[in-house]
């Protein structure tokens, strides 16, 4: 998705030209378009997700049986009874999770999970199995090594790239982690303490960082939660602030003096655009190659549903965002929704009933329960946590 030259807050897909240049070209067009204090670099190392270059997953995930193509609600691992929480091992049903926040998919088709609460992040194969992949549940802590020997403090939410490494957003210890496919933990930026500084390593400084996500060029995208900014992390480990003001929380589009309210979570798609959710103000923000930040959906200290345009359309408290091709995912916590926002920035609902918490699975709109990660899994459909599981939304496209 190309910027618009006439609208900061319009959104437009590559046409013509575009579609048949190839990757050199769109490697140089695309660096080419960026200036100012959102440079991009390419690095060796990361590797973005095409989401398009996934392989079909047709039986994603396999348990329990159902019918494919099927729209609706459909539990992965996890129940919704009324004791099913705390952090359990074990297939489908029989696994259990406690506060489970961001999720993200590999191109093997197994999804990881961020357990807050446990301080653990999991993993979960295609058939549904559960797996403790990194962390020790209960025992919080700030501590890189291996599976149980690693320790994090309230990890919210993460990333992966094809080689299957996740990065962290370790909340509780204000620090990003990476962890490999074998859960080998260390600290890639952070210093254990809430503050805000740019640098590398051990230098630089977060607060509560929450959202994170990796673009095609091996950049890092991070919502800085508890400083109402973004920032990103270089190929080099170079960390800098991108937007926002550290410690002013506020709601203001443009470049240099743009704000953010506690934002939770962000998403790139294949041009730069980064999209924000910007949990405190209850808005969607995109942030251009060129700095430029526009509000999409949404109205500044207005939690409510409506479904429209951008000058019409609220949401409440929105938490987890991805974007596929030209539509975004948004988890609208506040409204118990998913919604949609398209290449125009029209909002719509997409599962759940606003003002309505509560699991109900099968058949749209279904119910959901205070969602937060939202997920593209590599079937085309998405992977949500709501409350203590996490379901598979499909969705008529």
């Amino acid at each position: 998705m190309k910027p618009s030259t006439t609208s900061l807050s319009l959104r437009t897909k590559p046409r013509g030209l575009l579609a048949s240049l190839g990757l050199s070209t769109l490697l140089a067009l695309g660096l080419a378009g960026c200036g100012g204090e959102v440079g991009i670099g390419i690095g060796i190392g990361y590797v973005w997700h095409d989401h398009d270059d996934w392989p079909d997953h047709p039986d994603w995930p396999s348990w329990p049986n159902r019918p494919q193509g099927a729209t609706g609600l459909f539990p992965i691992a996890g129940d919704i009874c009324g004791s099913c929480s705390g952090s359990r091992d074990g297939t489908g049903s029989q696994a259990r999770f406690h506060d489970p926040q961001g999720v993200a998919a590999d191109g093997a088709g197994n999804l990881y999970v961020a357990e807050a609460a446990s301080a653990t992040i999991r993993k979960i194969t295609p058939q549904g199995a559960v797996t403790t992949l990194a962390g020790s549940a209960g025992a919080p802590g700030y501590a890189d090594g291996s599976g149980g020997a690693a320790r994090f403090n309230a990890p919210s939410r993460l990333a992966t790239d094809s080689d299957g490494n996740l990065y962290v957003t370790d909340s509780g210890n204000s620090a990003i982690r990476r962890v490999t496919p074998a859960g080998a933990v260390v600290t890639m930026a952070g210093s254990g303490n809430c503050g805000s500084s740019d640098g590398s390593g051990a230098q630089a400084q977060f607060c509560n960082p929450k959202g994170i996500a990796l673009d095609r060029w091996g950049n890092l995208w991070v919502a800085d939660t508890g400083n109402h900014t973004v920032r990103r992390i270089a190929t080099d480990g170079k960390v800098s602030t991108v937007a926002g003001a550290p410690g002013v929380c506020g709601s203001a589009d443009g470049k240099g003096g743009a704000r953010f309210c506690g934002p939770q979570d962000v998403t790139v798609d294949y041009w730069g655009n980064v999209y924000v959710a910007d949990t405190g103000n209850s808005t969607v923000r995109m942030i251009n190659p060129e700095g430029q930040v526009s509000t999409l959906a949404g109205l500044p200290g207005q939690c409510a549903a409506q479904d429209g345009s951008p000058n019409v359309s609220r949401l409440c408290s929105p938490s987890g965002i991805d974007v596929e091709g030209n539509d975004l995912y948004v988890a609208d916590t506040g409204n118990a929704t998913i919604r949609r926002i398209n290449l125009d920035n029209v909002t719509s609902t997409v599962a759940g009933v606003a003002g309505r918490n509560g699991i109900v699975l099968g058949a749209l709109p279904g119910g959901l329960d205070k969602p937060i990660g939202v997920t593209l899994a590599p079937d085309g459909s998405l992977a949500v946590t709501t409350h203590n599981i996490v379901v598979k939304l499909l969705a008529a496209k």
